[in-house]
């Protein structure tokens, strides 16, 4: 199925996930169905907790039920910055209206400790190499990583690295998200590891944790890196573009 011909003429989704990562339910308008064969569906709506996958982030899952209907959502997708649901008909026929919806937490808050234990190692990683560290890509889902440009860490560099992300998380540190400009992003951040791969947009989101460099980024996170309650860097892989950094945490 295209996607971009099952938003066309539909308005930007509003993204309730980026102003609170700890919601779980949500109301919202659907203002599209389309059928797939059998039951498969695809549904837009006008805002959504549902976050697609994108940026490196897996896709949330869970239920969107409406008047007489239920739908398993499998994945949501990106298409010209509007949300696309899909997902298996549990029951009934859906269709356009009010819906209520509700995310997977468990799958939503583990996403939410890799990501933040992330941006966490890349500080780490810029304190132990002496170097900015500068991503290429990352993937939240199975297994875990953070991709890297250079020639790879030694052990011993592994090991400090673990060590101080571990002992930060300890610590603890608020986690702050803020919408800034480009100019006021560049001051603060000139360094931040993916800064010349960003969209031209008018205001950026940041998130910092508190002792770090801020950086751009629409995903989801802890209010503070203390609910992380182990972390373990598991492999180093080296690629094309550098190396990956494989990591668990609980």
């Amino acid at each position: 199925m295209n996607l971009s011909e099952i938003v066309e003429g539909i308005p930007e989704t509003a993204l309730l996930y980026q102003g609170d990562s700890y919601l779980t339910e949500f109301k919202a308008s659907v203002l599209r169905v389309v059928r797939e064969k059998k039951s498969s569906v695809y549904l837009v709506l006008d805002k959504t907790l549902f976050h697609p996958k994108s940026g490196g982030q897996p896709s949330d899952r869970g239920v969107i039920s409406g008047l007489n209907f239920e739908v398993k959502v499998k994945k949501a997708l990106f298409s010209k910055k509007i949300v696309v649901h899909y997902g298996k008909i549990l029951q009934g026929e859906p269709r356009e209206g009010e819906v209520h919806g509700s995310i997977d937490w468990d799958w939503r808050y583990l996403l939410m400790k890799r990501h933040t234990a992330g941006h966490l190692m890349d500080h780490c990683i810029t304190i132990t190499t002496g170097r900015w560290a500068e991503t290429t890509d990352s993937w939240l889902g199975d297994p875990c990583y953070v991709g890297y440009r250079g020639e790879g860490l030694s052990e011993e560099q592994i090991k400090k690295v673990e060590e101080l992300v571990r002992e930060r998380i300890r610590e603890g540190a608020p986690v702050k998200v803020e919408y800034v400009s480009l100019e006021e992003l560049k001051r603060r951040a000139p360094h931040a590891p993916n800064i010349y791969r960003l969209p031209t947009l008018e205001s950026y989101r940041i998130v910092t944790i508190e002792g770090c460099s801020p950086i751009p980024c629409g995903g989801t996170h802890l209010r503070n890196i203390n609910e992380i309650k182990d972390f373990k860097i598991t492999d180093q892989t080296i690629v094309e573009s550098g190396f990956r950094v494989y990591y668990k945490v609980v």
